[in-house]
């Protein structure tokens, strides 16, 4: 393997890092999406949802680590973008036969289309942020769906997004061009689906 190794040696950007994960940031994007919900309804679907996308691909890094294969590494990436991706149609199926709310269909029909292009992008030329995607992806969902709904709200989320980006490319994990390509990836998919799903 060729890529860089990771220098988490700057505590902030590493921290940034943890914060912004990927699995993390969903939660909260989730509840404000469902923010006219009941908070137990909110969880509810929370829960589900994230088990479903998270676990499989949980116990998928649990073995590739075992054989020695971990996360930073791009070949590494492919089977978990590919178990990802079933993970979504699962979970979007499911979710239409418990006829979840349309919202939540829009974000897995937004992550249907998101992963093969970052699976493209990561086996044809490099190793694209996942973090910058998720946090771009997050921030426009919400900006579409009008929750960032004040000036305070929007330079915020500009923030989370530059810092998401410096830290990712302070502690080596990836390029400048990786969280350009990150931040686009990410926030296409949203902007297509989103107002075709929730007209």
């Amino acid at each position: 393997m060729n890529d860089i190794l990771p220098d988490n040696r700057n505590r902030i950007a590493h921290l940034i890092s943890m914060i912004f994960h990927p699995a993390i940031v969903g939660i909260p994007t989730l509840l404000a999406i469902l923010s006219e919900m009941t908070l137990t309804e909110s969880l509810g679907w929370i829960v589900l949802m994230l088990g479903l996308l998270l676990t499989p691909n949980i116990l998928l890094q649990i073995i590739l680590q075992r054989k020695g294969r971990l996360v930073y590494q791009r070949q590494t990436r492919r089977p978990m973008y590919i178990v990802g991706w079933f993970s979504v149609l699962i979970c979007l199926i499911l979710l239409i036969i418990l006829s979840a709310p349309h919202v939540l269909i829009a974000c897995l029909l937004a992550l249907l289309i998101w992963i093969p292009f970052q699976l493209i992008i990561n086996q044809s030329l490099t190793k694209i942020s996942i973090h910058v995607a998720v946090i771009s992806g997050c921030l426009t969902g919400l900006l579409v769906l009008g929750k960032l709904d004040s000036p305070l709200l929007k330079i915020l989320a500009i923030i989370i997004l530059i810092l998401t980006a410096w830290a990712r490319i302070e502690t080596k994990n990836h390029t400048l061009l990786q969280v350009v390509l990150g931040a686009l990836v990410g926030c296409l998919p949203v902007l297509i689906v989103f107002p075709l799903v929730l007209r």
